[in-house]
């Protein structure tokens, strides 16, 4: 168990017309999965993907990566332990 969490959680990554960065609802999953939710707050757009491997490494397995290019997102981001990496999926 990695920071105190044992299930993946993940967030839409959004964009403000400001060019600022926010989440959109964050969603829990299982220890090895989560659905994300790709909903943006009023006034920003979808960019990318956040989430957790709370057992693993900050690197994507193939199913995060085709996960995120069939929701059209730009980046993907993975934080293990706090490691925190973005992986460009253009």
């Amino acid at each position: 168990m990695r920071n105190g969490r044992v299930n993946e959680i993940g967030a839409a990554i959004c964009q403000k017309r400001n060019g600022r960065f926010v989440f959109g609802p964050f969603s829990e999953g299982t220890p090895t999965s989560v659905n994300i939710n790709a909903k943006c707050p009023p006034g920003s757009k979808f960019f990318g993907i956040y989430h957790t491997h709370p057992k693993g490494v900050a690197l994507p397995s193939q199913t995060d990566l085709a996960s995120g290019r069939r929701v059209g997102a730009k980046t993907l981001c993975i934080n293990a332990d706090g490691d925190l990496r973005c992986h460009n999926l253009l």
